[in-house]
């Protein structure tokens, strides 16, 4: 009864330690074989020049990962990057373009495309110049800016803008018609308050403006 006993444990140990790993490494194989046999109905035959395996290159390139040259050549540097391509998405490392592997890699081609072709995101203080500090001078530049025609005011016109700046408490100098630095300075404050263009120079709608104080 004993040696019967010690059979039965010599023949349980014999089959934990070889049988099993056998039909593990034969599962193994099998599995690989139908793996196989999907990889060659996605994509043809790897042997040679292959255009769906310089795609899958590509893909796997555009995604950081490193299958080698775009060569459509099915090759070890190739298989290894499927293999880590598929580690990331949680599939089964074997290095074949299952169905599954398949259906990542094109999700991933179309992100690709999609990204490629997105409008770039314009932050709003991206639309104006980079000295734009505060949203009163951003509501100023989105106003239509006045034309300034270069020509040369007579006297009187001096002095009715000089009259019209200190009528509206931005010039306290002399009246006399005279466009100097401090008249220039007291324009450029009453353009900035009235939401125009702080250029100093006078317009039409700078003048539109002095001129209604002029009236009063």
């Amino acid at each position: 009864m004993i040696r019967f006993s010690v059979y039965i444990l010599i023949g349980l140990f014999i089959f934990i330690m070889f049988f099993t790993p056998a039909r593990n490494y034969m599962n193994s194989l099998f599995l690989r074989d139908k793996a196989l046999v999907k990889e060659e109905q996605i994509i043809g035959t790897v042997s040679g020049y292959s255009p769906r395996v310089e795609e899958i290159q590509k893909i796997l390139k555009d995604t950081h990962f490193d299958p080698g040259p775009a060569d459509g050549v099915m090759g070890s540097r190739t298989r290894k990057a499927i293999r880590e391509f598929q580690k990331e998405k949680g599939l089964w490392p074997n290095g074949r373009v299952d169905s599954k592997t398949w259906l990542e890699l094109n999700r991933e081609e179309e992100a690709l495309k999609k990204e490629a072709t997105a409008q770039p995101l314009v932050l709003p203080s991206e639309k104006y110049p980079q000295d734009v500090r505060s949203e009163e001078e951003i509501a100023r530049i989105r106003q239509p800016q006045e034309k300034v025609t270069k020509i040369k005011l007579p006297k009187d016109r001096k002095k009715q803008i000089q009259i019209a700046l200190q009528k509206a408490g931005f010039y306290k100098g002399k009246i006399d018609g005279k466009i100097g630095p401090q008249t220039k300075e007291a324009i450029k404050a009453f353009q900035k308050a009235k939401g125009l263009k702080a250029d100093g120079a006078v317009g039409a709608r700078t003048w539109a403006e002095l001129n209604k104080y002029l009236k009063e």
